[in-house]
């Protein structure tokens, strides 16, 4: 049961989880849907599918739902949406594998959003290196398990979200009415960004730039204009180039497919309030508005924000209105409609 409370639920968009399963393969070094665990010389967790590893960086990747409950309650957080850890999003393996692990980690997801409804809501991993089965299992994480919506990668095995590969995807979600959230996922610049964690300090908001201006760009949000999609760690470096798009659109042949400016869309989109700093969030609500900006931590992530909450309340410029918007009230806009919303 959420807190008592004044005021709207506070809902995070942007919380993640490691399946049971998936978590419990992890921590005993055994291989599971093609994904081979071990340990790396810091002793954290690692999954590599190939050439490829990643290490989870979790202090506790087995933390039970009361544990998140008493975490969420020390942050002041009513409802926690929540995704599959993006470092688990391997498109990389064949759909053999891809597919059953998709059903048995959102499988996992719905039984501890089971465990308190009103706390917990689910959004779908889907095997998209398989579109027509991504389709089939959102239809059945809505269908059956009433989730609110999915969170895919920024790109999946190099394709962006322009491509036609990918659009029945997008079109699905939208048919459905579930809430789309993006995220980096295996970072195209890791290969580069070697050092200081630039991977995730520049390779993360990076990619979520190239989702939403190949989106923009491709004329995907003119086909599919009523698409609800969210984007992790404020849009990354999007709404900071806004003038540079709207500029690219005007002067480049090849920038011109969209029927309004760049600018215009990016006040369609929904941005978490993962960035940081309260002038990035003034720019961030500067730019897209108020109502376009919801809250997330990135938990348990260690760059996450540690006191979402209390983040956004300090915000010495906004008003009780633009606290309460951005805290919850927008949210609970978004979910209203939903088929698992939390109520």
């Amino acid at each position: 049961m959420a807190p008592d409370r004044n005021g709207p639920r506070t809902i995070d968009i942007h919380t993640h989880v490691i399946p049971r399963q998936l978590a419990e393969s992890a921590e005993r070094g055994e291989a599971r849907h093609g994904i081979t665990f071990g340990r790396d010389t810091s002793g954290r967790i690692t999954g590599s599918v190939g050439p490829t590893t990643f290490a989870i960086a979790w202090p506790n990747p087995l933390e039970s739902p009361e544990e998140r409950i008493r975490a969420m309650d020390e942050m002041r957080v009513d409802v926690h949406l929540l995704s599959m850890s993006p470092l688990m999003h391997w498109y990389e393996l064949d759909a053999g594998a891809g597919v059953p692990m998709a059903k048995e980690a959102n499988d996992d997801v719905a039984e501890m959003v089971a465990t308190d409804p009103e706390r917990f809501a689910g959004l779908a991993f889907l095997p998209l290196q398989d579109p027509a089965a991504a389709v089939a299992e959102l239809e059945r994480c809505i269908r059956d398990h009433g989730f609110v919506g999915v969170m895919v990668g920024s790109h999946v095995n190099g394709l962006d979200w322009d491509t036609d590969e990918l659009f029945p995807v997008l079109a699905a979600a939208d048919d459905l009415g579930a809430l789309v959230f993006v995220h980096p996922a295996h970072g195209r610049a890791n290969s580069f960004l070697t050092r200081y964690h630039l991977r995730n300090l520049i390779g993360n908001p990076f990619e979520t730039t190239v989702a939403i201006a190949s989106l923009i760009f491709g004329g995907v949000l003119d086909r599919l204009p009523d698409l609800d999609i969210g984007f992790a760690h404020g849009g990354g470096y999007a709404c900071l180039g806004a003038d540079r798009f709207d500029r690219g659109q005007r002067a480049r042949d090849e920038a011109r497919a969209a029927a309004d400016l760049p600018s215009d869309y990016l006040r369609r989109l929904y941005y978490d309030t993962l960035v940081f700093g309260h002038d990035a969030l003034t720019y961030l609500i500067d730019v897209v508005g108020v109502d376009r900006v919801v809250l997330g931590s990135d938990y348990p992530a260690d760059m996450g924000e540690p006191r979402p909450v209390d983040f956004v309340e300090s915000h010495p410029d906004l008003t009780e209105e633009q606290r309460r918007l951005i805290l919850g009230g927008n949210m609970e806009r978004l979910l209203a409609a939903r088929v698992g919303n939390p109520a």
